[in-house]
């Protein structure tokens, strides 16, 4: 499994205040004052709970972008190995879903989709179009 930068370098700072924290505590780094220690133990725990998840190359908040910018897209938000957009159907009283995941190939795939449409609405191809652009994008730049 490949581990971004951001992940390794927050895993890195994680175990460095973890181990000054313990130091501070039993006495042994004596310029670290005991008393620091919960507020050390707050931001070691805070640059892992903060990580912004991404998908295909893209930050969530990205992703949740290109589909409020889609029309009838409501949000997306990453849900295990699935990418889950939220769109408004073509009376705009319900909020269906569909789900895409990146497959072996490197593609993207739609996997589901909620209502009576099979997998054949608009709303959902047109994120699909403008999600797929945008990671060909960020992975030109990489």
């Amino acid at each position: 499994m490949k581990m971004s930068k951001k992940t390794g370098w927050s895993l890195v700072a994680a175990t460095a205040l973890t181990v000054l924290g313990y130091g501070a505590k039993k006495g042994k780094i004596p310029f670290i004052s005991p008393k620091l220690v919960p507020d050390i133990a707050k931001v070691a725990s805070d640059a892992g709970i903060n990580e912004e998840k991404s998908f295909g190359g893209l930050k969530e908040s990205v992703i949740n972008g290109i589909a409020k910018s889609t029309n009838k897209g409501e949000q997306a938000f990453i849900d295990g190995n699935e990418l889950v957009y939220q769109f408004r159907s073509n009376s705009n009283k319900m909020v269906l879903e569909a789900k895409f995941i990146i497959n072996a190939a490197g593609k993207l795939v739609m996997t589901f989709v909620s209502g009576n449409y099979g997998n054949q609405p608009n709303a959902p191809r047109f994120f699909e179009d403008s999600l797929v652009e945008a990671m060909n994008k960020a992975n030109e730049n990489n």
